[in-house]
């Protein structure tokens, strides 16, 4: 599940790694997996934005959670992580050497897309699972209710089975 509170951090964080990396001179594929990072961080703000992130029960009490807040952190994280690319982008163009945005861009444009997939599917999972469980417990109660109303019935009427 997608802590929405502590994405802007995340981003702020882990962006600020790898500009700080990128105006040291590091090379660009030990910057790779924190370049990752920051595209999954992406994917789980989108998420979230959905509201697939949300398990079964807290999608049922819709109303008794505080989804202004977590609009708020959204937003939150959304802006960082925008300001976020832009000083990676600046740096760079700044300090890396020639194509090295063009590397971000396609790197985390793939680990984006690994991330959502990862997620969905996580979220079918869940779900599924939400699903059989209800669909068992309903079943538990209704066999267990018509047993209920036949030995009432029998103890009603005349007593015999």
């Amino acid at each position: 599940m997608i802590e929405v509170l502590a994405l802007a951090g995340a981003v702020t964080k882990v962006a600020s790694s790898v500009s700080a990396a990128v105006k040291a001179g590091r090379d660009i594929q030990s910057l790779m997996p924190q370049v990752g990072k920051l595209a999954k961080l992406e994917a789980d703000i989108n998420l979230a934005e959905t509201g697939k992130h949300k398990n079964p029960f807290s999608r049922l009490t819709k109303g008794l959670t505080s989804s202004e807040e977590e609009g708020f952190a959204i937003a939150q994280a959304k802006m960082a992580h925008k300001q976020a690319q832009d000083e990676l982008r600046s740096a760079c163009l700044l300090y890396g050497p020639p194509g090295m945005w063009d590397m971000v861009v396609h790197e985390q444009a793939a680990a984006r897309t690994r991330q959502k997939k990862a997620l969905e599917e996580a979220a079918k999972r869940r779900d599924k699972i939400f699903y059989i469980l209800t669909c068992v417990f309903a079943s538990i109660l209704g066999i267990g209710g018509s047993i209920g109303m036949i030995y009432l019935a029998n103890w009603l009427g005349d007593g015999n089975l």
